[in-house]
């Protein structure tokens, strides 16, 4: 049976997927696509402009199964700090799984100065912090978090502190996860935040 063009797209989106997350962004070429897929780079064609609007694809794919993955804490725990902590745990087994593809999507598009990725990526960015101010918000409403703390300043650091244990497991090779430096994250990030008793 002849496959629809949304199962093709798919197909070639986990495949790009898979071919970052194996041999890294340099590797995602349309030549590199058509062979894991036994297919033409005629035919990835047919279904992708150029190597741009996969990455958009793979940007959009990863966007969705991130929020999806922190949706889990955010209905399942009621206070708005277990919440956060669960989320920061999350989002590092979650980027261990994907291999910081995040990241290394944001080094591409940083070294072919694509504005277009950029502003994709930073949508992505705005849209993860703004799930975290809304819990930073509740949080401060409950009197768990110190009045006089700026929020966005806190969900762009706690998304920082993140990014950062995902930049030091992409540059170890994927030898050092994320989740090993979760405790003392968390613990740094409370200290700043915290209303204190």
């Amino acid at each position: 049976m002849r496959k629809t063009s949304s199962q093709r797209k798919e197909e070639i989106v986990s495949s790009a997927r898979d071919l970052v997350m194996r041999k890294g962004i340099k590797n995602l070429t349309i030549k590199n696509l058509a062979k894991k897929n036994k297919i033409s780079e005629a035919a990835i064609y047919r279904h992708f402009k150029d190597k741009r609007a996969i990455l958009v694809a793979l940007i959009e794919s990863f966007e969705h199964n991130l929020m999806k993955a922190i949706t889990e804490p955010i209905k399942r725990y009621k206070n708005p700090l277990t919440r956060l902590k669960e989320i920061m745990k999350t989002h590092m087994v979650f980027t261990e799984k994907k291999k910081g593809m995040l990241f290394a999507i944001t080094a591409e598009s940083i070294h072919f100065d694509n504005d277009f990725l950029r502003r994709k990526i930073l949508g992505v960015i705005e849209r993860y912090k703004n799930e975290i101010i809304k819990i930073l918000t509740e949080a401060q409403k409950k009197g768990l978090l110190r009045k006089d703390v700026n929020l966005n300043a806190v969900s762009l650091a706690f998304f920082g502190m993140i990014q950062t244990a995902i930049i030091q497991f992409a540059l170890t090779n994927y030898t050092v996860p994320p989740l090993t430096k979760f405790q003392t994250l968390w613990k740094i990030f409370t200290i700043g935040i915290e209303q204190k008793t």
